[in-house]
């Protein structure tokens, strides 16, 4: 009987329009572009998650680390790039070394941080898997950052 009370004071939850479903359709359509905004987004981490390599290969990443991943990804490809123009200008001589931009300095820690030491993710996992395998000690660039 409370409740029954509270509703016909005005206490309960109203339905906007009048009483009978007119606005059930705009409801229906703004929930269905929503379903199709979810399903675009879900579709495009799916993609950005095949073009990231993983450890283990199968495993799967939520949003966030997808994200994070494909950051430190594009900054591990960056870095590749800048030593192979480095490294091609060297070759070329001393004249055309000048030529290559300096690296970009590293992101800055939030105020109060602790600043890690910047290890490129992607370059360590190789690395390890070199070790793992017998190739090379554990030591080198990798370790002291990009």
């Amino acid at each position: 009987m409370k409740a029954a009370g509270a509703a016909a004071a005005g206490g309960g939850r109203r339905r906007r329009g009048g009483g009978g479903g007119g606005g059930g359709g705009r409801r229906a359509a703004a929930n269905a572009r929503e379903r199709d905004r979810t399903h675009s987004v879900n579709t495009a981490f799916g993609a950005l998650r095949r073009l990231i390599p993983t450890r283990p290969a199968d495993r799967r990443l939520s949003k966030v680390e997808t994200l994070r991943l494909a950051a430190s990804y594009i900054s591990h490809l960056a870095n590749v790039l800048l030593l192979q123009q480095r490294r091609q200008a060297e070759a070329e001589g001393p004249a055309a070394a000048q030529a290559c931009p300096p690296p970009c300095p590293p992101p800055c820690p939030p105020p109060g941080a602790a600043a890690p030491r910047p290890i490129c993710t992607f370059c360590l996992s190789d690395q390890r898997q070199r070790h793992r395998e017998g190739e090379q000690p554990l030591s080198g660039p990798a370790l002291s950052g990009h």
